[in-house]
């Protein structure tokens, strides 16, 4: 890293002045290939109403990525992961879940929550085509239920977004998967 607190790919030139030529000054930015800053590093945190535009502002890139039934987001190019590509997806739509957990608990709103609560429905069901399976020892999908069981806690409106068999099925993959595994 370098050229202050900006992170930016590399091979990317720094950035010294803001688009009206004046210096930037302390001004830090997250070029990830955009032409220019990602939205989110235009939003100035000052309030409670500005961390929660910040979070729809993480959040509203992810949803061309999701699987068609939820359950799973694949974001384009390669990952540098060690685990299969499901866990990779799992991993995908299980992350997120911590701040749009804080975002809903804190009292705030989004409109793609409802993609979160179909994504938890499809994935937890065994019998579904976006199953995202039962862990195995030392397996990734042990860590994305810290997430989940995370947002199921503060979230109520995830929670309960789903039917009773929905729930049993949420119950039953991260009862069975985490107890008895390495």
């Amino acid at each position: 890293m370098r050229g202050g607190n900006t992170i930016r790919p590399k091979g990317t030139k720094n950035p010294s002045s803001k688009r009206d030529g004046s210096p930037t000054r302390g001004l830090h930015r997250l070029v990830l290939g955009y032409d220019a800053a990602h939205p989110f590093s235009t939003i100035p945190l000052s309030d409670r109403g500005s961390v929660q535009a910040l979070l729809r502002a993480l959040l509203d890139p992810l949803e061309p990525f999701f699987s068609p039934l939820k359950a799973r987001i694949r974001c384009p190019g390669a990952t540098a992961v060690r685990f299969d590509q499901t866990a990779s997806e799992v991993e995908g739509i299980c992350r997120p879940l911590w701040g749009l957990a804080c975002l809903l608990a804190g009292g705030g709103s989004y409109r793609g929550t409802q993609w979160w609560i179909d994504g938890i429905r499809a994935g937890t069901d065994p019998d579904g085509k976006e199953y995202w399976g039962y862990p195995r020892d030392n397996d990734q999908r042990m860590v994305e239920m810290c997430p989940l069981g995370f947002a199921l806690a503060v979230a109520p409106e995830i929670w309960e977004g789903l039917s009773d068999k929905e729930r049993g099925n949420v119950e039953g993959w991260l009862g069975n998967s985490i107890n008895e595994k390495k």
